[in-house]
């Protein structure tokens, strides 16, 4: 498996048919896995929400996808890990209509995630800030999607997590 085996969600799968990434690859447990480094907020052409791409390695990244802004603002909110995707996919396709929105680094640290944004190009979105929040396992959403084919996704309730009487968000 590339990247050398990521831990994985359990889970037995109802559905089945054709899929564009390996089950082991969308299951991949976001609150297990220990890394840091560049991250990037992406708004893909058509989507009521954005990518969070967080870089692995030179060769790939995990995308949580969130429905709404609260992610940047230090408030509990939900997000779908689309698993580990190719690094490729971190890139912004401005002919289809996406949109970079933000970019600077995260840490994923048991069952930790830091994002701290340095770099804002929608304010109205994502502004400098650094956020904390605990990942706690909702469950699994399993579909068939037009576009990937069969998809199990681990959706992760994001917790925020205060520290002495503060909360996490705008620095």
């Amino acid at each position: 498996m590339p990247g050398g085996g990521y831990p994985v969600v359990e889970y037995r799968p109802r559905l089945s048919g054709e899929t564009d990434q390996p089950l082991e690859l969308q299951l991949v447990d976001v609150a297990r896995v220990e890394a840091e480094g560049y991250m990037r907020v992406v708004h893909h052409a058509g989507e009521r929400g954005y990518h969070i791409k967080l870089v692995l390695n030179d060769r790939e990244a995990i995308s949580l996808f969130v429905w709404n802004t609260k992610v940047f603002e230090g408030r509990n909110t939900l997000a779908r890990s689309y698993g580990v995707i190719p690094i490729e996919e971190i890139e912004v396709d401005e002919e289809e209509g996406d949109r970079l929105v933000a970019e600077g680094r995260y840490r994923l640290s048991r069952g930790l995630l830091e994002l701290v944004v340095e770099r804002s190009y929608d304010e109205s979105v994502a502004r400098p800030c650094r956020c904390l929040y605990r990942l706690r396992l909702k469950g699994v959403r399993e579909y068939i999607s037009p576009k990937h084919g069969h998809s199990a996704r681990p959706e992760y309730f994001l917790v925020a997590v205060t520290r002495g009487g503060r909360g996490a968000g705008r620095s």
